[in-house]
């Protein structure tokens, strides 16, 4: 009796092991797998101080950089991701004062870092600079600030709760007019806004955003008031976006997108094709 009773709560135990071991296995993976967690949260800088301390490395006609030195965290919340390919190896990350290009050298950023992700990086050792004048931390390559690693990336953020689209910065910047836009400095690229009741020039039924043979495409759009966006200012496609053969719409429409500065030009990146919005 003994010898059996034995024998059934040794496969009770077993049983109970593999069990557990079924269900840690089936777990889900959290965001916070993700990532350095041993990064305090919160801040020592914000992203607008953190650009204007290290301005003479971004506002300059020559790309450049420098190495951040001490401790330096800045928080904010990702405004803008790879998804579409059309920002590529890019993450853009702003907090209530601004917002910063980060890039890293891998693809699929967005399962883990997706718009609406809170983050906080350690930006100690990282290089800061300029890619045509629009501020960006990664690290060195030909001699500017390039693409940092993927290992280093997931060394130098943490990840904070799960992504939420309710973030203040996630709201845009509505502009309808010219003027509105001139009244925003370039210097706070990059910028989520909403081009509000535009049209875009070239489409004609027929004409796709991005055409295979080429890199990528400009495409320039007329104001509701008859005004043309000029070369100041255009809606810039990559030929890899997942969106670039699409058709483009007539008509008016929104357009949302992150506002990038390129030396004194303003280029519109839209995140997803779900940026652009007929009206009609």
């Amino acid at each position: 009796m003994k010898k059996l009773l034995s024998i059934l709560c040794t496969g009770l135990l077993l049983c109970g092991t593999v069990l557990t071991s079924c269900e840690n296995y089936d777990d889900p993976v959290t965001g916070n797998a993700y990532g350095n967690n041993s990064i305090p949260e919160g801040r020592t800088i914000s992203i607008a101080a953190l650009k204007e301390k290290y301005n003479d490395f971004i506002d300059t006609s020559k790309d450049t950089y420098t190495t951040i030195e001490g401790e330096t965290r800045i928080e904010g919340v990702i405004t803008c991701d790879d998804e579409s390919g059309n920002l590529y190896k890019k993450l853009v990350v702003a907090d209530e004062t601004g917002a910063i290009v980060i890039g890293v050298n891998a693809t699929g950023l967005y399962a883990f870092c997706p718009v609406g992700q809170k983050v906080v990086i350690d930006c100690k050792g990282l290089q800061i600079g300029s890619y045509r004048k629009q501020a960006q931390i990664g690290t060195v390559y030909n001699n500017s600030v390039g693409r940092m690693p993927e290992y280093v990336w997931k060394q130098h953020v943490r990840l904070i709760n799960e992504p939420k689209l309710y973030y203040e910065e996630l709201k845009p910047i509505e502009v309808s007019t010219p003027a509105e836009l001139a009244a925003i400095d370039l210097k706070a690229a990059p910028v989520l806004v909403t081009f509000k009741n535009v049209k875009l020039s070239e489409a004609d039924g027929t004409a796709t955003y991005a055409p295979g043979d080429e890199g990528s495409v400009k495409r320039y759009f007329t104001y509701a008031d008859g005004t043309e966006s000029g070369s100041n200012l255009f809606l810039y496609t990559s030929a890899y976006a997942n969106f670039s053969k699409e058709v483009m719409p007539q008509g008016s429409v929104n357009i949302t997108g992150i506002l990038l500065r390129y030396n004194n030009q303003w280029e519109v990146i839209v995140r997803t094709l779900n940026d652009i919005k007929r009206n009609n």
